[in-house]
């Protein structure tokens, strides 16, 4: 039998209260009445849930003693300065990078320097066999007692293993292969994804031990799994490099611990990774000197600057539409720079293609190297070289003037390590700068002030 549930019912024209319904008022004989509910807890002023038994009861900020813990150097002088200094004790790293361009390499590169110094290293090693993995660290020279591998794939077992090993620092290649026993998804899903780097994450913290995991990118570039691991850790890394060029960038685009932006140069060779500090090799080409459409200019990553080559090819088109196409600058900024060029300075492009490069692969998209862009486009149209030691930096606007651009003097520094003697820069930063001996300053502030800069 049910049990039958008290109701009033209230009369919406005379407010009378009765007990039968009826479908109409009792007392004025109106119909549209309304119905309350009596004796339930839905809306009860208490509520459900009960106060957790126990929980961190919250501190003054200012009563919180400062973090002093001293960083782990990961041997390699580049790698630590794109992680701000070096591995942060209980810190989750993730390195991105396409298939091929050397993340597994990296890990094996990083073990040799640790082992170097007395660490102990657990590579977890989920995408290829431990046999697999020992002949690229035979090949590598990376043999030591100190490099513990397995090939376990569950998340909890891994949390278990790094407790009980207490290693120096933990390698994952890659969190796409892990899995969590409790969750029935497939490995590489979203819920895995997540559901994995948090494991990852807790272990971290709780054993003050730094992980390192690998992760696939998408078509896109972007790390696979919509930013649901990019939030999650510490540190994002991007592993950048052409497959077919053996130079590699590494880019912190994620660092609670240190500035974004950063960057370093390895070289891969048949022995593994090796850094490389002089970017002058790199970036800028001694075979280009004394050619028209090659421009030096200072970009800033992260805390320092580098010293780029900037190259233009200007032809005539055989097409009844001129193409515009770039690599490392962004194509839809050269497009716009050869409008301005054309409109302010009298050129005609329309007729021309123009092809834009960054000597060495590099990707950069700043607003400072508008005006070397500008400068390599006129150098190949005219086919008049820039003068040997020259380097311009600058925005340029929509009216063809040149505007002021940020750290101007951390990019004078960089040039002038690289043997430039006169840079054209916007007036606009004359102000703020300091004599550098050696060193000509030329301030412009428009295009049309750039015919000094060829031969």
């Amino acid at each position: 039998m049910k049990k039958k549930i008290s109701k009033t019912f209230l009369c919406q024209s005379c407010g009378q209260e009765f007990s039968r319904w009826a479908g109409k008022c009792e007392s004025c004989g109106k119909w549209n009445t309304i119905v309350e509910e009596s004796g339930g807890d839905r809306f009860s002023s208490t509520p459900s849930y009960k106060k957790s038994a126990v929980y961190k009861e919250p501190v003054p900020i200012d009563s919180i003693p400062s973090d002093d813990t001293k960083r782990l150097s990961s041997g390699l002088s580049e790698l630590d300065l794109v992680l701000g200094g070096g591995l942060v004790p209980g810190s989750l790293i993730l390195v991105g990078g396409e298939p091929g361009v050397g993340k597994s390499t990296l890990i094996l590169e990083i073990s040799r320097s640790m082992i170097s110094q007395g660490r102990k290293i657990l590579y977890i090693s989920g995408e290829e066999s431990a046999a697999q993995v020992g002949l690229r660290a035979a090949r590598m020279n990376v043999l030591s007692e100190n490099l513990l591998l397995s090939s376990e794939t569950y998340a909890e077992n891994i949390s278990a293993m790094v407790e009980d090993v207490e290693p120096d620092l933990v390698f994952v290649d890659s969190i796409q292969t892990l899995t969590r026993e409790a969750l029935p998804n497939q490995a590489g899903t979203v819920t895995q994804l997540r559901e994995c780097t948090q494991v990852l994450l807790e272990t971290a913290k709780r054993t003050g031990i730094p992980i390192i995991m690998t992760g696939h990118i998408t078509k896109d570039g972007a790390i696979a799994g919509p930013k649901v691991l990019e939030h999650l850790v510490d540190t994002v890394l991007y592993f950048e490099g052409d497959k077919l060029n053996y130079f590699r960038l590494l880019r912190a685009v994620k660092n609670r611990f240190g500035a974004v932006g950063d960057l370093a140069v390895f070289e891969m060779l048949e022995s593994g990774l090796k850094e490389v500090k002089d970017r002058q090799r790199v970036f800028i080409s001694s075979l280009t000197e004394g050619k028209s459409g090659s421009v030096i200019s200072s970009v800033v990553e992260g805390s320092r600057a580098l010293s780029v080559e900037v190259q233009a090819l200007v032809s005539r088109t055989n097409y009844s539409q001129a193409r515009r196409m770039a690599e490392g600058p962004d194509t839809r900024r050269l497009i716009l720079l050869a409008a301005v060029i054309e409109k302010y300075l009298g050129h005609t492009l329309s007729e021309c293609d123009i092809f834009g490069n960054l000597a060495g692969g590099l990707q950069v998209d700043e607003p400072a190297l508008d005006l070397a862009i500008c400068a390599s486009i006129l150098s190949s149209y005219t086919e008049r070289p820039v003068q040997s030691g020259f380097a311009v930096i600058g925005e340029v606007g929509l009216s063809g003037e040149v505007r002021s651009v940020g750290q101007v003097s951390l990019r004078l520094k960089e040039l002038k390590g690289v043997g430039i003697e006169t840079v054209f820069l916007p007036k606009g930063n004359l102000a703020e700068l300091e004599k550098i001996p050696g060193m000509e300053i030329v301030g412009i502030s428009a295009l049309r002030e750039l015919e000094g800069l060829f031969k």
